[in-house]
C-alpha cells in the first residue's frame, strides 16, 4: 500500500511539475544570460579566440509556436594572427592579436514546440553592438584599434532546449561588413584584406536562467 501511495505521489509530483513547465513556456520571463563566445576572422591563418559574454535577457511567447527573446550583453570578440601580408604583400611575422568588448543586443525570434516537459527550438537572430572596449597585444593591433569603427552587426543562427527554468543554445553568427573603417590601409603596416574581412564570424554557447 505504502508503495502504491509513493508512486501515486511522484505521478503527481511530475505531472505538477510538468504543468508548471508548461505555463512557463507561455509566460513572459525574464533573467541572466552568460557563455562562451568563440570568434575569429576569415583572413588567411587567422586564430580563433575563446572568450564569453553575459547580460539581461527576455522571452516573449507571441503565439504559434514563435517566441521573441531580446537581449543586453557584454559580448566579448576578437580574431589573433601569427603571420600576414602587409598591404604591399610582404609577409609578416608577428604576433597580431586583438579582443573588442561591445555592448550587444540582439533580437532573437525562435520557433519550437511546447513539449509540456521541454521545448526545443531554432532561431534567427539579427544584432547589433556598440564598440566600449578593446584590448591590443601587439604594436600593429594597437596601432590598428584606432580605426575600429564604434558599430557592429550581424546575423546569427542556432537552435535551443528550454527545460524548467534553463535555457540552453548554440548559434553561429557572422559580421556583416569589416569592423576597421574604409581609409586603414593609410595606416603603416596595414594587414593586407583586414578592411574587405567580415570580422568576427564564429560560435556562441549560451545558458539562460529565466524567472
Amino acid at each position: 500500500m505504502k508503495k502504491i501511495i509513493a508512486a501515486i505521489a511522484m505521478v503527481a509530483a511530475l505531472a505538477s511539475g510538468m504543468k508548471a513547465s508548461a505555463q512557463s513556456f507561455n509566460n513572459q520571463r525574464s533573467g541572466f544570460i552568460l557563455g562562451g563566445t568563440s570568434s575569429s576572422s576569415d583572413l588567411k591563418d587567422a586564430k580563433t579566440l575563446s572568450l564569453y559574454h553575459v547580460g539581461l535577457t527576455t522571452e516573449i511567447p507571441i503565439g504559434l509556436g514563435f517566441h521573441f527573446q531580446p537581449s543586453i550583453l557584454y559580448q566579448m570578440k576578437g580574431m589573433a594572427l601569427n603571420e600576414w601580408q602587409d598591404a604591399s604583400g610582404k609577409e609578416i611575422k608577428d604576433s597580431f592579436e586583438t579582443k573588442v568588448g561591445y555592448l550587444e543586443v540582439p533580437f532573437q525570434l525562435q520557433w519550437g514546440p511546447d513539449l509540456i516537459a521541454f521545448r526545443p527550438y531554432v532561431f534567427t537572430e539579427p544584432f547589433v553592438g556598440y564598440r566600449l572596449t578593446d584590448n591590443s597585444k601587439s604594436e600593429t593591433a594597437k596601432e590598428l584599434s584606432n580605426e575600429l569603427k564604434k558599430v557592429e552587426y550581424g546575423l546569427g543562427i542556432g537552435a535551443g532546449l528550454e527545460i524548467w527554468k534553463l535555457q540552453f543554445s548554440a548559434k553561429y553568427f557572422w559580421n556583416f561588413g569589416g569592423i576597421y573603417h574604409s581609409d586603414i590601409e593609410n595606416t603603416a603596416n596595414t594587414i593586407k584584406g583586414l578592411k574587405d574581412s567580415n570580422n568576427f564570424n564564429g560560435v556562441a554557447f549560451s545558458l539562460a536562467i529565466l524567472f
